[in-house]
């Protein structure tokens, strides 16, 4: 697990904490300030293959996982709270990786039968 901060005038206060799934799958947790100026924590997974990683997007269940754990609205984002904010959300990590595990065994049971 490895967690990287950032800041920008354009994009504030942001951390991202990458944790390996196995399988060539890597869960993302990051909190930063959101398109509506709310703190978000969310979680998802992309697939490495050499130096590139994908995420697919998908509807109904589908694609890669991405779920909004966690949204605020402090009087002002600083590093601080941003950091706290993302503490909160790690603090949760077993629990999210239930929700990845879950989320592609329900695709697994969709998958039509190849004849």
């Amino acid at each position: 697990m490895r967690t990287h901060y950032s800041h920008s005038t354009r994009d504030g206060h942001k951390l991202v904490t990458i944790i390996e799934l196995g399988g060539a799958r890597e869960l993302d947790i990051s909190t930063r300030k959101g398109l509506g100026g709310a703190l978000e924590s969310r979680a998802s997974v992309h697939l490495c293959s050499g130096n590139s990683r994908r995420h697919v997007i998908g509807f109904n269940g589908d694609g890669d996982f991405n779920r909004l754990f966690l949204s605020t609205s402090p009087k002002r984002v600083t590093e601080k709270v941003a950091r706290e904010q993302h503490t909160l959300i790690l603090a949760q990590v077993e629990s999210i990786k239930l929700a990845v595990e879950m989320h592609y065994a329900a695709q697994e049971r969709k998958e039509p039968a190849h004849a």
